[in-house]
């Protein structure tokens, strides 16, 4: 059962860009089992302030096909992490959400990448 999965996004300067971290954590009393159909993990993905998506972490990656799972106990989370190089200069809506096909955790938060000269 994975329906008590609480999720929070950290976001940190790289000196190449953003790291971008989702922590799925199981805040529920049994064990949540987690599908994938296959070697995604999460998705990420930048919306600029006019909603225009800019960025997705998945796009023009190839993951494995075969079927994966996680188990996570109560109490224990898992962390699933991603690399926006070289984001442009602006202010945008970042999401990271849980890849699995029988539950859903997401988090959001805004993030303002500065100009190089700022």
């Amino acid at each position: 059962m994975a329906d008590a999965l609480d999720a929070t996004l950290t976001v940190a300067p790289t000196d190449d860009g953003l790291a971008l971290t989702l922590t799925v954590e199981n805040a529920g009393t049994g064990t949540a089992d987690l599908s994938f159909a296959d070697g995604q993990r999460a998705e990420f993905v930048a919306v600029d302030a006019d909603g225009r998506e800019v960025w997705r972490w998945s796009e023009g990656r190839l993951f494995t096909t075969a079927l994966g799972s996680e188990t996570l106990a109560p109490g224990d989370a898992a962390e699933y992490g991603a690399e926006w190089p070289s984001p442009p200069p602006g202010e945008y809506e970042v999401t990271g959400s849980l890849a699995a096909t029988d539950a859903d955790a997401e988090a959001s938060m805004t993030v303002v990448v500065p100009d190089d000269g700022e």
